[in-house]
């Protein structure tokens, strides 16, 4: 009987950090390929590099904009989209880059806003994602 105790508590314990040590860390990049102009869309390239494999629906675009002066508080304008084409690149020096195209829509945002741009993954910030603009 304490056999099978001990045995279930390791089976527990190795089920429950197997989403941990799966995580790993992700760092990524985001950059506007266009103009920001309100009432029209911008394309944004978003890339990731992972110790793991990228994978559908892992990873969001965030869009927030803000149209007073401050680019804080809940945003006026927010967009989440999931990524889920993602393509490999091989620039230099990183080999095989997972990116995507992504656009964010600029329709009602008006001409002074301030917007941040950003990856997330599964719910969770991806570090060095973030990328602030001002749309004309």
């Amino acid at each position: 009987m304490k056999r099978l105790l001990t045995g279930a508590l390791a089976t527990a314990l190795l089920v429950a950090a197997a989403p941990a040590a799966q995580a790993g860390t992700a760092t990524g990049a985001t950059t506007l390929l266009d103009a920001a102009t309100a009432g029209s869309f911008v394309r944004i390239d978003v890339s990731v590099l992972s110790a793991t494999p990228v994978v559908a629906y892992e990873y969001a675009m965030v869009n927030q904009c803000w149209f007073g002066p401050k680019a804080s508080g809940p945003a006026d304008s927010y967009q989440r989209d999931p990524i889920v084409d993602w393509v490999y690149s091989a620039p230099e020096p990183y080999g095989n880059v997972p990116h995507a195209v992504m656009t964010a829509y600029l329709v009602s945002v008006p001409a002074g806003a301030t917007c941040k741009v950003s990856l997330y993954r599964n719910n969770t910030f991806v570090k060095g994602s973030l990328t602030s603009y001002q749309v004309s």
